[in-house]
């Protein structure tokens, strides 16, 4: 089960150095790990001007793909949101990002250098601070690396299917996320994330009854069945909207 934890603080706070420990912990602890980079600047491209992946961007390709022997990197000229990105990710044990300081349901780990960077930086889903923290956080230093590992492993949130279905029997996936983190809730409550069919629309999860669940598996399987590899239990449907 994928589970995150964002490295939040101001420029020079020392996040990337955070990062780097977290994800050198946690691939030595047998965890494969992935990382996501929150980047501010509007007109920023991971691509270089003259590069041949650059020019054909600047031709008007969408998606451009470099395929090397020992890395495959791919290009998207568009936005996507946070939970899209997550979405595709799901074969990971642990994403940990960099940034997104504002984002809710996720945990956090705080760099803050001043108080008044704690009011800014530390809310009800912080974990743990490097540095300053308000009182009843765990306070950490840069190089207690196993100690803030200890707590990611412990405290890190699974990725919720942000349904706000009420099926756990809280009000929304937010108040669901800081019940985990209180130890009032356990992930198995979140009954979606446990659904026979999922159902993907324009990378938005719709939320199906148990009922239409079970209709649409039985049909699905009942077409699927002479299909090779196609005997899971598990399944996932997508369906994408057609431009007009």
């Amino acid at each position: 089960m994928l589970r995150a934890v964002a490295v939040v603080g101001f420029r020079k706070s020392g996040k990337t150095t955070v990062v780097e420990g977290l994800v050198r912990e946690l691939v030595k602890r047998g965890y494969r790990v992935g990382t996501i980079k929150h980047i501010r600047e509007k007109n920023f491209s991971i691509d270089a001007p003259g590069k041949d992946t650059w020019r054909h961007a600047r031709a008007g390709a969408s998606v451009i793909v470099s395929l090397a022997p020992r890395e495959v990197a791919t290009i998207t000229k568009r936005s996507a949101k946070l939970e899209e990105i997550m979405s595709t990710l799901q074969w990971l044990d642990f994403v940990i990002l960099e940034g997104f300081r504002k984002s809710r349901g996720i945990a956090k780990i705080a760099i803050p250098r001043t108080a008044g960077e704690v009011a800014k930086l530390v809310d009800k889903f912080t974990i743990a601070c490097v540095g300053y923290s308000r009182r009843g956080l765990p306070v950490l230093k840069l190089d207690r690396v196993k100690e803030l590992t200890d707590i990611v492993e412990e405290k890190a949130l699974p990725i919720l299917p942000g349904l706000n279905c009420r099926r756990c029997g809280y009000p929304s996936c937010e108040e669901f996320s800081l019940a985990l983190l209180s130890g009032r809730a356990k992930v198995d409550d979140c009954q979606p994330m446990h659904d026979l069919v999922r159902l993907r629309v324009d990378d938005k999860v719709i939320s199906l009854n148990p009922f239409v669940q079970d209709m649409i598996a039985g049909t699905v399987r009942g077409m699927l069945s002479s299909l090779k590899g196609a005997k899971g239990k598990e399944f996932e449907l997508r369906v994408r909207k057609h431009a007009r």
